[in-house]
């Protein structure tokens, strides 16, 4: 979204590589709902109401780790939006945003493929008239078999594309390392929020 809104802004001369950068988060965005939005989760919603668990979503549920994590990928797909679009801070803002959203579609793919072997299963344990409900079983299962197999690797790698062309739009250097250290990050956080969820249901 910061990307199309900003385009307005791109001088003649950086429209090929920007316009490649917005094609390639495009990709991503329009099956994800992104970074920048209050409550980032859209799955959670999905899945209690598969289980028929909907009063998961109530606040007394709430675990401070997760929500930490949220905020934190909402504050990411913020920061300095309020900035000069051609300032170093916004740049880089944007450039970490893209950096964030490639670990997190590569940590999901794992975590989507892991749960893609279980989840019939589990559904139909918990609501076995799903058995013969073939159109609601697919439905309760559907986001997440539709982000399984090879989806959100090729989010991370439109992602990883994005970050390449918006680095070379503004002449900013693509810092692997500094991609690694994001991506480590990442992972710290996302762990500690999952190893949190676990102490509460394990």
């Amino acid at each position: 979204m910061r990307l199309s809104a900003d385009a307005i802004f791109i001088s003649p001369e950086k429209n090929i590589t920007y316009s490649l950068a917005m094609a390639h988060m495009h990709e991503v965005a329009r099956d994800d709902m992104g970074l920048g939005h209050p409550g980032h989760d859209g799955m959670y919603g999905v899945m209690t109401a598969a289980f028929n668990g909907n009063g998961w979503s109530e606040e007394q549920h709430a675990i401070a780790e997760c929500n930490e994590f949220s905020s934190y990928l909402y504050r990411v797909g913020v920061e300095n939006h309020k900035a000069c679009i051609h300032s170093d801070e916004y740049k880089r803002s944007m450039l970490k945003a893209m950096m964030v959203s490639i670990s997190s579609e590569l940590w999901n793919g794992r975590e989507y493929n892991f749960m893609a072997q279980y989840i019939e299963r589990k559904l139909l344990s918990m609501n076995p008239l799903l058995a013969d409900r073939s159109k609601d079983l697919r439905e309760a299962k559907s986001y997440v078999i539709g982000h399984a197999g090879q989806v959100e690797n090729r989010h991370g790698l439109h992602a990883l594309a994005a970050a390449q062309a918006y680095a070379t739009s503004w002449e900013l250097k693509f810092d692997t390392a500094a991609l690694g250290e994001v991506m480590l990050d990442y992972n710290k956080r996302v762990g500690i929020a999952f190893r949190a969820l676990y102490e509460v249901v394990g």
